[in-house]
């Protein structure tokens, strides 16, 4: 039974919404099964524990049915009765998080129900939250068409003589169509990047000329989209990166906490292009972009900071030489990874920067304990190892390291042209750690070799410790 969607289910609640779901069950209004009812407070009670014996299904039909002799189909419904509980427990609250969402339909409810001195007064308390709040994103709009939608159908109603203002309907809903079309459409050009794969938007063409040619630059929901789809259409387009974040700093109170980090990670999207395409310049608007992000909380997701978002800020400090604040940062933010990733990504990056330092006896001990699931990292951490054992002499543990790295590489089936890279790696260290430095001949080969080969990982390192010939 420990395997059941059911008490899958369970183990993922957090224990405040457990508690809350037993709750739910034991409303009458919600349902009305005294089985239900004890088999939930019975997982409540011990899921996560260690005595596994209490989930096994002779118990749990034992706990539901009290004295009635097990029977595993009449199990079977009932937990599947109460798993749809469970799905109404989360529609439920995922709902009432949404105020406007909620105040939406208590007044289509009331007008369904013709309750007209209710349906004023809930629809007055609905636009006066609205002006109330201050975001203005996308939902909010298509919340302000539902309302001028319900307003018109109630006046239609009551007052079929007369005059009735439709243009709200159209304005609102046009701004949420375009805000959410280029919102879509710059998650197309980010896949595109990393995927190769291309997405045809009808009308986008047809949006961005009337965004271009009209008022809807004036609407933060609309703008933000706009220069962020032109900032990562055009990286030579300097300009849309600025407008952008120009209008993140103008604008964040507009948006939700997980909008406005999206948006952040496009702008540093936005500044990698550029970086990878040899504007050194944007290595330093990462770096404020990130910083302004962290002042404002707008990096952590479910409360944790991702280890590659950690890895890329800490990479970026140590690029730009500020050493003193990506201490602090690494230090301060620790805590903020992940549990499961949390030790392994801290000794990663501090490695990193004792290697930044030319510290390698510090790095090489953090840097062997460190077990990464991302490749790319893994390839990197493992390539830090390389050239620390070189640089520190170490010629019989480095060809030892270079034998397994190989192995490892050649192991792997997921690594793209990572992997040719860093087998050319590992193929001229050994000829490098091999090396007789009288032999002038073979060292002379050994560097036209790495020259000639453009797909090899740490090239410009190789060169300069062949002597640059």
């Amino acid at each position: 039974m420990t395997t059941s969607l059911l008490v899958r289910a369970f183990h993922q609640l957090p224990a405040k919404e457990t508690r809350a779901l037993v709750d739910f069950v034991r409303c009458p209004l919600f349902n009305r099964r005294e089985d239900v009812i004890r088999l939930c407070e019975h997982l409540a009670a011990h899921i996560g524990k260690p005595a596994q014996k209490e989930l096994t299904a002779e118990r749990l039909f034992a706990t539901a049915f009290p004295g009635e002799p097990f029977d595993n189909s009449r199990l079977r419904h009932l937990m599947s009765y109460t798993l749809n509980a469970l799905r109404q427990y989360l529609a439920l609250i995922e709902w009432q998080s949404d105020k406007a969402e909620c105040q939406q339909t208590l007044v289509r409810a009331l007008r369904n129900r013709g309750m007209d001195k209710l349906f004023d007064k809930a629809l007055d308390k609905a636009e006066i939250q609205s002006k109330k709040r201050n975001v203005r994103d996308a939902q909010h709009h298509f919340h302000q068409y539902q309302l001028h939608q319900e307003k018109l159908e109630h006046k239609a109603r009551r007052e079929r003589s007369s005059s009735v203002d439709l243009q709200p309907l159209p304005d609102e809903l046009t701004t949420f169509y375009v805000s959410e079309m280029l919102r879509h459409a710059c998650s197309g050009l980010m896949h595109q990047a990393v995927a190769g794969r291309t997405y045809h938007m009808q009308l986008l063409d047809a949006i961005l000329a009337v965004v271009e040619h009209g008022a809807l630059l004036e609407t933060p929901a609309v703008a933000v989209f706009y220069y962020s789809y032109r900032m990562l259409q055009s990286p030579d387009d300097d300009s849309s990166f600025q407008q952008l974040k120009r209008l993140l700093a103008q604008h964040e109170s507009c948006f939700g906490h997980e909008e406005m980090r999206g948006l952040y990670l496009v702008a540093i999207n936005g500044c990698i292009r550029r970086m990878n395409s040899g504007k050194r310049a944007y290595i330093r608007e990462a770096f404020e972009v990130y910083r302004a992000a962290l002042e404002r909380n707008f990096l952590t997701e479910n409360g944790f900071l991702s280890s590659s978002t950690f890895k890329n800020i800490i990479h970026a400090g140590a690029a730009l030489g500020e050493h003193d604040w990506t201490e602090r940062f690494m230090e301060q933010y620790r805590n903020a990874l992940h549990p499961r990733e949390r030790d392994n990504a801290y000794r990663y990056n501090r490695a990193f920067l004792y290697f930044q330092k030319a510290d390698y006896a510090q790095a090489m001990p953090l840097l062997q304990q460190v077990e990464l699931e991302h490749p790319l990292n893994n390839l990197h951490a493992r390539r830090m190892l390389v050239r620390s054992y070189y640089e520190l002499g170490e010629q019989d543990a480095l060809e030892s390291l270079l034998q397994s790295f190989g192995t490892y590489l050649n192991r792997q089936k997921n690594l793209g042209y990572h992997q040719k890279l860093n087998l050319n790696f590992v193929r001229f260290m050994q000829r490098l750690n091999r090396l007789v430095p009288s032999d002038k001949e073979a060292k002379d080969s050994l560097w036209k070799a790495i020259a000639a080969e453009k797909q090899v990982a740490e090239r410009e390192w190789l060169l300069e410790k062949m002597g640059g010939n």
